[in-house]
């Protein structure tokens, strides 16, 4: 985890400088930070609340969600804005630390592949080829790999969590939402930071940076950051006897920004991650309530090549498998150039443009014994560029933005789970390739007919082309048996959205939208699945944003319903776990959430979120009940099987909340100490369409706690935290086996308690 930090709060009980930054003291101005913002915008961004002459307020963050900078209070759109003093204090080091503070979402992963989701909407295929629901940037680039999204998760400046879909202005992929994680730029003055991290499981992580201007004129500035983790397991795999869930990743940041002119800014961010472990671990749930695995069935004294029995350890974060360790191996390569151009008071030009190479191998335990019999090899390889433009324009009356946006990937993957009940050689094997080609051209003006009343209008085409090709050989030993795939399909969607803003007092903003959204269809490479349709989605929403007693309250709201079409989800047909497509679907809910600064030392921040999801119109074959006559009841276009509609949307719970409480003070000694303590409540939540209590998470709360010492200098730190501090055990997902194994159920389980101390020192 990151070091802690102090906010706001620091100067106005007494410490030097109030515009110190959290995890280092050099953080930029928050319009320095966003990667295509013209600088006339930027400029133009309301001033923060302290400046009003209350020193009491809450802290205002400027983002950028609608490609401009803006208050987070002034931005009619549902979103989570942190910068770098709220991820440290909150303890939000990862994507599945974001439910303790934002209504919504939750985040969860099978092999480390990254299942955000929002509003109960998110990536529920871990196959390669899926797209997820809620896109993810990082520095302003489209991350197309789900495996991928969290390996800039350093020397973070802010993080925007955008809900609902969005369809003009990101577009590709963004049903669900959008992340945007915007690290930090480089400074004109010679400063950094190291934060050192011990704790139990044998943690040590180190995070720093140096940053500072490379030529006398200060017009180029260079920053470089690393981060490095290492841990120890959270379990054991007591039949391979090596750890599970394990870390031992490092990563590199470099970033070169040069200040041609007043107007004309151009940046270079280089990074490279790896990752050699044990981590994103499989672990066993036993098997479907009802059957036995089959691994445990076998010979105790076998002979002539018979199938030994084997162990079991179920429920829990140790595991027996034949796996024989290293099962995590990934590295990723990344290169992104900003350029801002202001070419008049009103009119900027934007580019950005991303290049990122990864590769993953994942080795996961599918039967859930140490006899091997459902071993499941990933393998899984990309390459992604993209360009985006943007064309900026405003004055006392327009706020509007043009843009053309290209994406090419391409992607290898090759899945190899060898039958060894059916002797040697005799394997299940995914290959193939997919080319990505996606093409839009966007728009979106927002007119104010008076100064407290505003009409937004936008639009996007999209165009996305997509071609694969390889082979699926069903478990077999015979290369002839091998299915070819060659197959490619072009998709087209416009995607407008209407939004009206209305102030109906100096510090309350309401609005309404009507929103289209688009997700790519698909092919499952390397699978002999039919080609997957687009999801598609129109979203309604009112909400309000309130600042209240003189700003020291925050209140904002939402309520909003999602009829979509063709959602993609997850289907088990045999030996097959395939993608389709459900009929129709709705999802509608109310989130509210609050900031409040009770006293100068105390504040106080709760979320709360109702979902009612449901399935329309889907009819889906149980795994267990292939041949049940009244799974037949049910006909559709999708074809027959059980009714499921009605059911929930997975990963949708129907409850889910946070509060936290932080108290800051100044020692008389000299220095400064926060303390803060948050939880999270969740609802069941189901990992199947069937809505199976023995596929789902029962509802849960977490708790996590720190504690803070700032010297008075501001030259070192030390904090005290924990995280899960009861000891919750919990599952991101579960996922259920084919028949052959004992219908298993394997499972991302999430982290037990931890503990530990952070040290840090600032130039």
């Amino acid at each position: 985890m990151a070091g802690f930090a102090p906010s706001a709060a620091w100067a106005q009980l007494g410490a030097p400088d109030a515009g110190t930054d959290p995890v280092a003291v050099d953080a930029p101005a928050p319009e320095a930070a966003a990667p295509a913002e013209p600088a006339a915008e930027a400029a133009s961004a309301p001033e923060a609340s302290a400046s009003k002459g209350n020193d009491l307020a809450v802290e205002e963050i400027i983002v950028t969600a609608q490609k401009r900078a803006q208050a987070a209070m002034e931005t009619p759109l549902s979103l989570t804005a942190l910068d770098s003093s709220a991820l440290a204090d909150r303890q939000v080091a990862a994507l599945e630390d974001l439910a303790t503070v934002s209504p919504g979402i939750r985040s969860g992963s099978q092999n480390g592949v990254n299942r955000l989701f929002i509003r109960g909407i998110g990536l529920s295929s871990f196959a390669s080829g899926a797209d997820p629901s809620s896109a993810f940037y990082a520095d302003g680039v489209y991350v197309g790999r789900p495996g991928f999204q969290l390996t800039s998760f350093f020397d973070v400046d802010r993080l925007e969590v955008v809900r609902g879909p969005q369809g003009t202005l990101y577009g590709r992929n963004a049903t669900g939402g959008a992340v945007n994680l915007i690290t930090r730029s480089p400074t004109e003055e010679v400063s950094g930071y190291l934060d050192t991290t011990l704790g139990n499981y044998d943690l040590h992580q180190t995070q720093g940076a140096l940053s500072g201007k490379l030529n006398s004129s200060g017009t180029l500035l260079g920053r470089v950051a690393f981060n490095t983790l290492n841990r120890g397991g959270y379990g054991e795999d007591i039949a391979q006897h090596h750890a599970v869930n394990d870390a031992n990743s490092k990563s590199f940041r470099g970033t070169l920004e040069y200040k041609a002119s007043e107007n004309v800014n151009f940046k270079l961010i280089g990074e490279h991650h790896e990752e050699n472990d044990n981590n994103y671990f499989t672990v066993s749930s036993g098997a479907y309530p009802g059957y036995t695995l089959a691994g445990t069935q076998g010979s105790s004294n076998p002979a002539n090549g018979s199938i030994p029995a084997g162990i079991e350890v179920s429920n829990g974060q140790d595991a027996a498998t034949a796996l024989p360790g290293d099962t995590n191996i990934r590295r990723a390569s990344a290169v992104t150039g900003l350029a801002t151009i202001q070419l008049d008071d009103n009119l900027s030009l934007s580019s950005i443009t991303g290049w990122r190479d990864t590769d993953r191998h994942n080795a996961s335990n599918s039967d859930n014994t140490s006899a091997g019999l459902g071993n499941t090899y990933y393998n899984e390889s990309a390459e992604q560029f993209s360009q985006e433009l943007q064309l900026g324009y405003n004055d006392d009356r327009w706020d509007a933005v043009l843009g053309l946006y290209y994406y090419h990937e391409k992607l290898s993957n090759y899945v190899l789970v060898p039958f060894v009940q059916f002797g040697p050689d005799f394997e299940y094997i995914q290959s193939g390739t997919m080319k990505i080609d996606a093409y839009a051209a966007f728009g979106q003006a927002t007119y104010s007919v008076r100064p407290d009343l505003r009409v937004t209008v936008g639009a996007r085409y999209n165009s996305e082309k997509k071609d694969t090709e390889g082979y699926f050989r069903p478990p077999s030993n015979d290369p002839a048996s091998n299915i070819p795939i060659d197959d490619g399909k072009t998709w087209k969607a416009f995607t407008p959205k209407f939004g009206v803003e209305y102030d109906i007092a100096e510090d309350t903003l309401t609005y309404a939208s009507v929103t289209r959204g688009f997700k790519s269809g698909t092919f499952n490479v390397g699978q002999a699945n039919p080609a997957i349709d687009p999801e598609k989605i129109w979203a309604y929403e009112v909400g309000f944003k309130s600042r209240l007693f003189d700003r020291r309250v925050e209140l904002t709201g939402a309520a909003f319903y999602y009829d979509y079409t063709d959602l993609q989800v997850n289907k088990i047909i045999g030996l097959q776990t395939l993608t389709t497509n459900a009929a129709a679907a709705k999802n509608m809910g109310v989130e509210l959430a609050t900031t409040a600064r009770l006293t100068r030392e105390l504040t106080f921040d709760a979320n709360i979120t109702y979902l009612k999801t449901e399935f329309k119109d889907f009819c889906s074959v149980s795994p267990l009940t292939p041949n049940d006559p009244a799974d037949a009841a049910c006909v559709n276009e999708d074809g027959g099987g059980r009714d499921l509609s009605g059911n929930q949307l997975p990963g949708a719970p129907e409850w889910a909340g946070g509060a936290g409480l932080e108290y800051a003070f100044a020692v008389s000694a000299g220095g400064f100490v926060k303390a803060r303590v948050d939880s999270v409540f969740t609802s069941r939540v189901h990992f199947s369409e069937f809505n199976d209590n023995a596929l789902s998470q029962a509802s849960f709360g977490k708790v996590n706690a720190s504690v803070r010492y700032e010297s008075e200098d501001e030259k070192w730190s030390i904090a005290v935290w924990g995280k899960n501090i009861t000891d919750e055990q919990t599952y991101g997902n579960k996922t259920l086996g084919v028949g052959l194994w004992g219908y298993p159920i394997y499972s991302a389980i999430d982290p037990p308690a931890t503990y530990g101390v952070t040290f840090g020192l600032r130039l």
